[in-house]
């Protein structure tokens, strides 16, 4: 890594682990973009996780602390302390960051109405209301974060533990390091898959180690998310996968299954299961890879 302290870093900040490297430059940055149009125009196999001129770092957390706020701000910390270049005490200068977290850190739902008049405070009043009467999370407790789609008539909404939102920025503030960006991964797979997406009745499923994400599209607009947590063998299981990625379906779709699209995402996973039970199967080169969740994340923060 470059031992700058002019670095804007990405970090990936997940339920076990946590992954940092350093954002490329300008020409690190189109290198990258060309790799992307290359494997676009092949028609197998599954994308590197990153680019190859990005160097990393992986830190695990202890065992017992996984899963834990107090384990992911602890392995924060010492991804921040890893990073060659870190500014010492005796200066001034900073560092930039921008962290993804795992969806295992937050909720999220869709939200539909009219909000084309609305304050974003107001949005986010509504959707802090909506977590606190769906999930019973205390409204004072969390931080909400929220997308208004096209035409204000629904919004993507997320609620992030505010003590750990808090924790973050007050490890990365004892480590110097400001942080520029805050966000969660399915978010940002959503804003890089609608590009990918055509208008017709769809799907898009994300596949990660604790929960798989479904969010149903349709006229290139988001009308509804569901979750489903997964355990250890559900991962591997890709029929399993793909009967729990129906359920999802049925549940929020009036859409027969065998006129719907699935786009997928996350974990590179064989889509033959998937193909068994919907019309057609796509996989989204651009979020799908077989790295850790940490690099995954990190990825997103490129």
């Amino acid at each position: 890594m470059s031992r700058s302290s002019n670095d804007v870093l990405a970090i990936g900040l997940g339920t076990c682990a946590a992954a940092v490297g350093v954002r490329p430059t300008r020409l690190q940055y189109l290198l990258g973009l060309a790799q992307r149009a290359r494997r676009r125009v092949q028609a197998v196999g599954a994308p590197p996780a990153l680019p190859p001129v990005i160097e990393h770092a992986s830190i695990a957390m202890a065992e017992e602390q996984q899963f834990s706020e107090q384990g992911a701000l602890d392995v924060l910390r010492q991804a921040l302390a890893q990073v060659p270049g870190t500014p010492g005490r005796g200066t001034k200068s900073k560092r930039r960051a921008f962290i993804v977290l795992d969806d295992f850190w937050a909720n999220h739902g869709i939200l539909r109405g009219d909000f084309r008049t609305m304050r974003m405070r107001e949005v986010d009043e509504i959707a802090r209301s909506y977590f606190a009467e769906t999930f019973g999370l205390d409204g004072d407790a969390i931080v909400i974060r929220t997308v208004m789609q096209r035409g204000g008539r629904a919004v993507f909404a997320s609620a992030l533990s505010r003590s750990l939102h808090d924790g973050i920025r007050d490890v990365s503030a004892a480590a110097r390091v400001e942080v520029q960006g805050l966000m969660l991964g399915l978010p940002q797979a959503m804003n890089r898959a609608r590009h990918s997406v055509d208008g017709s009745a769809s799907m898009l499923v994300m596949v990660a180690e604790t929960v798989l994400h479904a969010v149903l599209m349709d006229h290139h607009r988001w009308v509804a998310y569901g979750a489903h947590r997964l355990f250890a063998d559900d991962v591997a299981d890709t029929l399993r996968l793909a009967a729990i990625t129906e359920q999802v379906f049925e549940r929020f779709s009036n859409t027969r299954r065998e006129d719907c699209t699935i786009y997928l995402g996350g974990i590179d996973l064989d889509p033959s299961a998937f193909e068994q039970r919907f019309a057609t199967v796509r996989r989204l080169q651009e979020i799908v890879s077989s790295a850790s969740a940490p690099l995954r994340l990190m990825g997103f923060a490129l």
